[in-house]
Protein backbone atom coordinates (compact mmCIF):
# COMPACT_ATOMS: atom_id res chain seq x y z
CA UNK A 1 0.00 0.00 0.00
CA UNK A 2 1.49 3.22 -1.10
CA UNK A 3 2.53 5.52 2.02
CA UNK A 4 2.92 9.34 2.18
CA UNK A 5 6.40 11.04 0.81
CA UNK A 6 7.58 14.27 1.49
CA UNK A 7 8.57 16.48 -1.42
CA UNK A 8 9.90 20.07 -1.95
CA UNK A 9 9.27 21.91 -4.94
CA UNK A 10 11.36 24.32 -6.81
CA UNK A 11 9.85 26.55 -9.69
CA UNK A 12 7.49 26.62 -11.83
CA UNK A 13 6.56 24.27 -15.50
CA UNK A 14 6.70 20.46 -16.49
CA UNK A 15 6.75 18.51 -13.46
CA UNK A 16 10.52 16.83 -13.03
CA UNK A 17 10.84 14.63 -10.32
CA UNK A 18 14.09 13.61 -8.74
CA UNK A 19 14.70 10.58 -6.37
CA UNK A 20 17.50 10.33 -4.32
CA UNK A 21 19.90 7.17 -3.45
CA UNK A 22 19.91 4.86 -0.67
CA UNK A 23 20.82 6.76 2.59
CA UNK A 24 20.04 10.26 0.88
CA UNK A 25 17.11 12.72 0.74
CA UNK A 26 15.65 15.36 -1.27
CA UNK A 27 18.34 17.61 -0.38
CA UNK A 28 21.18 15.93 -2.19
CA UNK A 29 19.86 17.32 -5.27
CA UNK A 30 19.15 20.68 -3.90
CA UNK A 31 22.23 21.76 -6.23
CA UNK A 32 20.56 20.40 -9.54
CA UNK A 33 17.30 21.25 -8.56
CA UNK A 34 18.06 25.36 -8.00
CA UNK A 35 19.68 24.61 -11.81
CA UNK A 36 17.12 23.36 -13.44
CA UNK A 37 14.04 25.43 -11.32
CA UNK A 38 14.26 28.28 -13.47
CA UNK A 39 12.25 25.69 -16.14
CA UNK A 40 10.38 22.87 -14.72
CA UNK A 41 8.93 22.41 -11.56
CA UNK A 42 10.83 20.23 -9.89
CA UNK A 43 9.48 18.27 -6.99
CA UNK A 44 12.28 16.92 -4.96
CA UNK A 45 11.07 13.72 -3.03
CA UNK A 46 12.08 11.94 -0.22
CA UNK A 47 11.60 7.99 -0.70
CA UNK A 48 9.94 5.56 2.05
CA UNK A 49 12.04 4.98 5.01
CA UNK A 50 14.31 8.41 4.04
CA UNK A 51 14.31 12.06 4.76
CA UNK A 52 10.52 12.88 6.52
CA UNK A 53 8.41 10.60 4.33
CA UNK A 54 6.55 7.78 6.17
CA UNK A 55 8.31 4.68 7.36
CA UNK A 56 6.86 1.23 6.43
CA UNK A 57 8.51 -2.29 7.08
CA UNK A 58 8.76 -2.89 3.54
CA UNK A 59 10.42 -1.55 0.63
CA UNK A 60 10.30 -3.20 -2.48
CA UNK A 61 10.93 -1.14 -5.79
CA UNK A 62 7.05 -2.02 -7.02
CA UNK A 63 5.99 -0.44 -3.55
CA UNK A 64 8.54 2.76 -4.17
CA UNK A 65 7.18 3.08 -7.44
CA UNK A 66 3.59 3.38 -6.38
CA UNK A 67 4.70 5.67 -3.76
CA UNK A 68 6.02 8.37 -6.10
CA UNK A 69 2.95 7.24 -8.59
CA UNK A 70 0.53 8.14 -5.97
CA UNK A 71 2.15 11.81 -5.25
CA UNK A 72 2.11 12.56 -9.38
CA UNK A 73 -1.53 11.91 -8.50
CA UNK A 74 -2.63 13.78 -5.44
CA UNK A 75 -0.38 16.58 -7.13
CA UNK A 76 -2.52 16.57 -10.14
CA UNK A 77 0.49 15.31 -12.41
CA UNK A 78 -0.65 13.55 -15.06
CA UNK A 79 2.35 12.71 -17.16
CA UNK A 80 6.04 13.95 -15.68
CA UNK A 81 9.65 13.68 -16.75
CA UNK A 82 11.89 11.52 -14.12
CA UNK A 83 15.18 11.33 -12.90
CA UNK A 84 16.58 8.54 -10.21
CA UNK A 85 20.05 8.63 -8.57
CA UNK A 86 20.71 4.91 -7.78
CA UNK A 87 18.34 3.06 -5.11
CA UNK A 88 16.18 6.09 -7.02
CA UNK A 89 17.39 5.04 -10.19
CA UNK A 90 15.46 1.50 -10.06
CA UNK A 91 12.66 2.53 -8.78
CA UNK A 92 12.62 5.20 -11.61
CA UNK A 93 13.38 2.42 -14.18
CA UNK A 94 10.59 0.44 -11.83
CA UNK A 95 8.08 3.30 -12.67
CA UNK A 96 8.81 3.33 -16.12
CA UNK A 97 7.98 -0.36 -16.74
CA UNK A 98 5.06 -0.32 -15.10
CA UNK A 99 3.32 3.44 -15.33
CA UNK A 100 4.60 4.32 -18.87
CA UNK A 101 1.96 6.09 -19.41
CA UNK A 102 3.26 8.48 -16.43
CA UNK A 103 6.42 9.33 -18.02
CA UNK A 104 7.70 11.84 -20.50
CA UNK A 105 11.24 11.71 -20.42
CA UNK A 106 13.28 9.17 -17.92
CA UNK A 107 16.86 9.84 -16.47
CA UNK A 108 18.62 7.21 -14.54
CA UNK A 109 22.24 8.21 -12.87
CA UNK A 110 24.48 5.50 -12.20
CA UNK A 111 22.92 2.64 -11.74
CA UNK A 112 21.70 -0.13 -13.80
CA UNK A 113 18.76 -2.72 -13.59
CA UNK A 114 21.25 -5.58 -12.27
CA UNK A 115 22.13 -7.24 -8.87
CA UNK A 116 24.77 -5.74 -6.85
CA UNK A 117 27.37 -6.83 -4.41
CA UNK A 118 26.58 -6.38 -0.83
CA UNK A 119 27.97 -2.73 -0.23
CA UNK A 120 25.87 -1.09 1.96
CA UNK A 121 24.63 -4.04 5.30
CA UNK A 122 27.96 -3.40 6.86
CA UNK A 123 27.04 0.76 6.57
CA UNK A 124 23.53 -0.52 8.47
CA UNK A 125 25.53 -2.66 11.35
CA UNK A 126 27.74 0.54 12.08
CA UNK A 127 25.21 3.46 12.15
CA UNK A 128 23.12 1.17 14.27
CA UNK A 129 26.28 0.62 16.88
CA UNK A 130 26.51 3.95 17.65
CA UNK A 131 24.83 5.63 20.74
CA UNK A 132 23.40 8.40 19.14
CA UNK A 133 20.94 8.86 22.03
CA UNK A 134 23.75 9.77 24.52
CA UNK A 135 25.83 11.71 21.74
CA UNK A 136 26.36 15.48 22.61
CA UNK A 137 27.16 16.82 19.16
CA UNK A 138 27.87 15.47 15.44
CA UNK A 139 31.59 15.74 15.64
CA UNK A 140 31.63 12.74 18.06
CA UNK A 141 29.26 10.85 16.10
CA UNK A 142 31.56 11.31 13.25
CA UNK A 143 34.92 10.48 15.45
CA UNK A 144 33.42 7.55 16.63
CA UNK A 145 31.73 6.12 13.11
CA UNK A 146 35.49 6.88 11.98
CA UNK A 147 36.64 3.84 13.71
CA UNK A 148 35.17 1.60 10.73
CA UNK A 149 34.10 4.15 8.19
CA UNK A 150 37.70 5.92 6.98
CA UNK A 151 36.27 8.10 3.97
CA UNK A 152 34.99 11.59 5.76
CA UNK A 153 32.62 12.48 2.84
CA UNK A 154 30.79 9.31 3.64
CA UNK A 155 30.69 9.51 7.00
CA UNK A 156 29.07 13.20 7.08
CA UNK A 157 26.97 11.94 4.11
CA UNK A 158 25.25 8.91 7.07
CA UNK A 159 25.28 11.56 9.36
CA UNK A 160 22.62 13.60 7.41
CA UNK A 161 20.41 11.45 8.99
CA UNK A 162 20.96 11.91 12.40
CA UNK A 163 18.59 14.12 13.75
CA UNK A 164 18.13 15.83 16.95
CA UNK A 165 15.66 14.16 19.43
CA UNK A 166 12.64 16.10 19.81
CA UNK A 167 13.62 16.91 24.07
CA UNK A 168 16.97 18.47 22.54
CA UNK A 169 18.80 15.66 24.53
CA UNK A 170 21.19 13.65 22.15
CA UNK A 171 19.97 12.51 18.50
CA UNK A 172 17.87 10.09 16.53
CA UNK A 173 18.17 8.12 13.27
CA UNK A 174 15.25 9.50 10.37
CA UNK A 175 16.13 6.61 8.41
CA UNK A 176 14.72 3.56 8.93
CA UNK A 177 17.64 1.60 9.38
CA UNK A 178 15.70 -1.53 10.40
CA UNK A 179 13.71 -1.38 7.19
CA UNK A 180 16.91 -0.99 5.01
CA UNK A 181 18.32 -4.14 6.85
CA UNK A 182 15.27 -6.68 6.20
CA UNK A 183 15.24 -5.05 2.66
CA UNK A 184 18.32 -4.62 1.79
CA UNK A 185 18.49 -7.98 -0.17
CA UNK A 186 15.89 -6.53 -2.47
CA UNK A 187 16.98 -2.90 -2.57
CA UNK A 188 20.62 -4.25 -4.24
CA UNK A 189 18.54 -6.35 -6.56
CA UNK A 190 15.96 -5.64 -9.49
CA UNK A 191 12.46 -7.21 -9.91
CA UNK A 192 13.63 -10.34 -12.53
CA UNK A 193 9.51 -10.36 -13.12
CA UNK A 194 10.44 -7.08 -14.85
CA UNK A 195 13.26 -8.40 -16.83
CA UNK A 196 12.02 -8.72 -20.11
CA UNK A 197 9.72 -5.73 -20.05
CA UNK A 198 9.80 -2.59 -22.20
CA UNK A 199 10.15 0.84 -21.72
CA UNK A 200 9.65 2.63 -25.30
CA UNK A 201 10.09 6.35 -24.01
CA UNK A 202 13.43 8.60 -24.63
CA UNK A 203 16.09 7.40 -21.64
CA UNK A 204 18.95 8.94 -20.80
CA UNK A 205 21.37 7.15 -18.46
CA UNK A 206 24.11 8.91 -17.01
CA UNK A 207 27.36 7.65 -15.41
CA UNK A 208 30.87 8.21 -13.89
CA UNK A 209 33.59 6.52 -15.44
CA UNK A 210 34.97 6.15 -11.55
CA UNK A 211 31.70 4.10 -10.59
CA UNK A 212 31.91 0.72 -9.43
CA UNK A 213 27.59 1.07 -10.15
CA UNK A 214 28.16 1.33 -13.93
CA UNK A 215 30.00 -1.04 -16.04
CA UNK A 216 30.10 -1.34 -20.15
CA UNK A 217 29.03 -5.16 -19.54
CA UNK A 218 25.71 -3.34 -18.14
CA UNK A 219 25.33 -0.90 -21.53
CA UNK A 220 23.43 -3.85 -23.58
CA UNK A 221 21.16 -4.82 -20.63
CA UNK A 222 19.98 -1.00 -20.48
CA UNK A 223 19.31 -1.37 -24.39
CA UNK A 224 17.44 -4.29 -24.15
CA UNK A 225 14.86 -3.29 -21.44
CA UNK A 226 15.03 0.90 -22.48
CA UNK A 227 15.43 0.52 -26.11
CA UNK A 228 15.57 4.55 -26.96
CA UNK A 229 18.64 5.10 -23.72
CA UNK A 230 21.18 7.16 -24.18
CA UNK A 231 24.11 6.83 -22.39
CA UNK A 232 26.66 9.71 -21.24
CA UNK A 233 29.70 8.63 -18.97
CA UNK A 234 31.43 11.64 -16.93
CA UNK A 235 34.80 11.92 -16.89
CA UNK A 236 36.58 12.47 -13.82
CA UNK A 237 33.26 11.27 -11.67
CA UNK A 238 32.01 8.75 -9.12
CA UNK A 239 28.96 7.28 -8.24
CA UNK A 240 27.81 10.65 -7.01
CA UNK A 241 27.92 12.39 -10.56
CA UNK A 242 25.81 15.39 -9.83
CA UNK A 243 27.98 15.87 -7.10
CA UNK A 244 31.75 15.44 -8.66
CA UNK A 245 30.52 17.52 -11.99
CA UNK A 246 27.07 19.28 -11.13
CA UNK A 247 26.94 21.78 -13.90
CA UNK A 248 27.75 19.02 -16.89
CA UNK A 249 25.24 16.97 -15.13
CA UNK A 250 22.37 20.02 -15.55
CA UNK A 251 24.15 20.54 -18.94
CA UNK A 252 22.42 17.26 -19.89
CA UNK A 253 19.66 17.29 -18.14
CA UNK A 254 18.61 20.65 -19.37
CA UNK A 255 19.26 19.52 -22.73
CA UNK A 256 17.34 15.79 -22.69
CA UNK A 257 14.45 17.36 -21.59
CA UNK A 258 14.78 20.65 -24.23
CA UNK A 259 14.94 17.84 -27.38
Amino acid sequence: MPVKLHYQIYGEGEPFYLLHGLFGSNRNWLTIARQLAGSAQIVAVDLRNHGESTHASSMTYPEMAADVAELADSLNHRTINLLGHSMGGKTAMVMALHYPELLNKLIIVDIAPVVYNPKSDDLVSFMQALPVATLTNRSEASDLLARDIHDPVLRQFLLQNMVKNQQDVGFRWRINLDAIRNNYDAIRSFPTELLDTRYHGPSLFIAGNRSEYFHPDYHPIISGMFPKARIVVVEDAGHWVHADKPELVATQIRNFLAQ
